[in-house]
């Protein structure tokens, strides 16, 4: 029979789920009878199912000490508990007193959940942040994993985390860490484009942080770029950056910048149309003036969306000079004897 016990105490009553803290348990009680140390330990187990979580068998011809639970044993929220024990002979737990009994409640770590363009220049990939001030647990195994959810559709969050046939789902065990950037392929969804990212624990497949579901279009925007150049000889190359997992689609025209006075409006020299696809378009000097001016060049969005802006500016000056021909130069002898007449300058 388990000798009377005096106490069980935590030092903490709380506890923060795959941090790196251990449990410090003050145990204390009167041996009676046939029981020694060798035959009882400290059980740590799941309020809500029972389950023995680790067992520690305490000290021999020590009735009062501490007993310490390592991190790992901690990978979920919830509510456990420390139960006195005595083992018999054939490894069974004597019965307990449920007055023996000391509560732990663990929450979850607080995760900052970000994104961000990746490097890849066509934005075929997204990275999701992952940031805590929490000292993590150095475990041997993958505890958690971060969930991405692409829609083409605005949807409630407990919808998209709930629904698994919304979207298009990729999921990636990840190594706990304070602070890490996880890449994600994008899905062919188009232009409009919703991200929702749930970190899960791979137990439980709780969710430990979230964020979304995200605009992108909102978030990230489209930016103008007109390449630089000293001087206009050819073509001037205007990029478009997208956000990251959308195409473009519009139109990018150019308009020498708007006069001073209000009541004059600048007019359009030229458009291109973009298609789905398209990073970059091209617009020929020749548009331009001779000189030093300003020139604008407009994105104009088809998005549907009537919150998003659907126009994105860049200005710029352009030079361009006056182009001036020398004098025709006499053929030369040798190109007419060889039958491939040149007129040199």
């Amino acid at each position: 029979v388990l000798g009377e016990v005096e106490y069980l105490l935590l030092e903490r009553p709380g506890h923060v789920a795959l941090s790196n803290e251990t449990v410090l348990v003050e145990y204390q009680y009167y041996s009676g009878g046939n029981v020694t140390a060798e035959h009882l330990s400290i059980l740590l187990l799941d309020a809500n199912t029972n389950e023995i979580i680790a067992r520690k068998q305490l000290p021999a011809n020590q009735s009062q000490g501490r007993m310490e639970f390592e991190c790992f044993h901690f990978k979920r929220a919830g509510d456990f508990f420390f139960r006195m024990a005595s083992l018999s002979d054939d490894g069974t737990a004597a019965p307990w007193s449920r007055s023996n009994v000391s509560t732990l409640h663990v929450e979850w770590p607080v995760f900052h959940i970000d994104l961000n363009k990746s490097a890849e220049v066509l934005g075929s990939s997204l990275q999701v942040g992952l940031f805590t001030n929490e000292h993590l647990c150095a475990m041997n195994e993958t505890v958690v994993a971060l969930d991405v959810i692409f829609t083409s559709t605005l949807y409630e969050f407990g919808r998209v985390s709930s629904d698994d046939t919304l979207g298009i789902r990729t999921s990636k065990g990840i190594l706990l860490s304070r602070a890490q950037w996880v890449e994600f392929d994008c899905p062919p969804i188009g232009q409009e484009t919703y991200i929702t990212a749930l970190l899960k624990s791979l137990e439980t497949h709780s969710i430990i942080a979230s964020t979304g579901p995200i605009d992108l279009l909102h978030k990230f925007g489209y930016r103008l770029v007109v390449a630089p150049e000293a001087t206009c000889k050819t073509l001037v190359q205007v990029s478009i950056f997208s956000p990251p997992c959308t195409s473009v689609s519009g139109k990018v025209v150019v308009y020498k910048e708007a006069p001073k006075h209000p009541s004059q409006r600048a007019t359009w020299l030229y458009e291109n149309t973009l298609h789905p696809g398209d990073n970059r378009t091209e617009f020929n000097c020749t548009l331009f003036d001779v000189g030093k001016n300003k020139y604008c060049f407009d994105l104009f969005n088809f998005s549907k969306r009537s919150h998003f802006p659907a126009r994105v500016k860049e200005c710029v000056m352009i030079q361009r000079n006056m182009e001036t021909w020398s004098p025709w130069q006499p053929w030369s002898p040798c190109s007419v004897t060889c039958g491939d007449g040149v007129r040199e300058r």
